[in-house]
């Protein structure tokens, strides 16, 4: 190897390494013009679970809000024959002990954080309300009286997080009903099935 050779590799090698420290410069230099900073960012991914009740198809319309929980939806007069006009997209079956007034929901699973994709739903009913008006099913409910009250049962298992899932709701007045003013609650309950 000749010198200039020599000269030219380590000349170009002295210049290789110049620029390479000007370019992994970082922080605060003098006498360049490029410097750069790092941002480390940390998360802790949590869990999240809810579930949303909304209008089914042609159903009575369902009010509330999916950031509380808490939704309702309103059948409107009701009474143990059938008669009159209950509240839009109610329908109403009636036999000789009285009158199912039901209406179609929809129950979206939503869920994050978790490595399976299905969850469990079941429905309960709160004592706090007429515990023999409430009914609910996975079909249309044909039949008035043979619909028993909420005990807690399973809705449906292997929901999938954002598919809607058809339930039908209702309210049973009993020919023997008093009239009045009556409310009824059923709680749901989503349970992701395992972490």
């Amino acid at each position: 190897m000749t010198l200039i050779n020599s000269l030219r590799i380590a000349g170009l090698s002295t210049l290789i390494f110049a620029c390479a420290g000007i370019a992994a410069a970082q922080g605060p230099v003098v006498g360049v013009a490029t410097t750069t900073s790092e941002l480390a960012m940390s998360a802790t991914v949590e869990t999240a679970v809810q579930l949303n009740i909304s209008t089914g198809s042609g159903g009575a319309t369902v009010s509330g809000s999916p950031s509380t929980g808490l939704f309702s939806v309103n059948f409107g007069n009701v009474n143990g024959l059938g008669l009159g006009t209950p509240a839009g997209g109610v329908s109403v079956v009636a036999d000789g002990s009285g009158a199912l007034y039901k209406t179609p929901i929809n129950l979206t699973p939503v869920y994050s954080g978790f490595t399976t994709e299905t969850a469990t739903i079941e429905v309960s009913q709160d004592a706090g309300g007429d515990t023999t008006m409430a009914r609910e099913s996975n079909s249309s409910i044909s039949a008035a009286s043979t619909v028993s009250t909420i005990t807690p049962a399973g809705v449906t298992s292997g929901a999938a997080s954002g598919v809607p899932i058809e339930r039908w709701v209702g309210m049973y007045a009993a020919r023997t009903e008093p009239a009045g003013a009556k409310t009824a609650t059923l709680i749901y309950t989503i349970t992701v099935e395992s972490l």
